[in-house]
């Protein structure tokens, strides 16, 4: 496999939510924080209902689900 490395920016509030994340779920380093939430996400948005969204309903669902943060604030 030929791993390729992503590298982004992201608010001083992100990545301090991200920093207390990583303290809460103890993972060791920020990638397997990252890795772990997207194979979360994609095991969601696989589900057959989540899947025949569109992305506006898709937002609207992933912040009903009683998120301490809603997607469309602050991602």
């Amino acid at each position: 496999m030929n791993l390729k490395s992503v590298t982004f920016r992201c608010s001083a509030a992100q990545v301090a939510r991200m920093e207390s994340a990583l303290h809460a779920a103890h993972h060791s380093t920020r990638t397997e924080l990252i890795a772990t939430a997207l194979e979360d996400f994609l095991h969601f948005a696989e589900q057959d209902e989540i899947a025949q969204l569109d992305l506006f309903d898709l937002v609207q669902q992933v912040d009903s689900l009683c998120a301490p943060h809603r997607f469309r604030e602050h991602a």
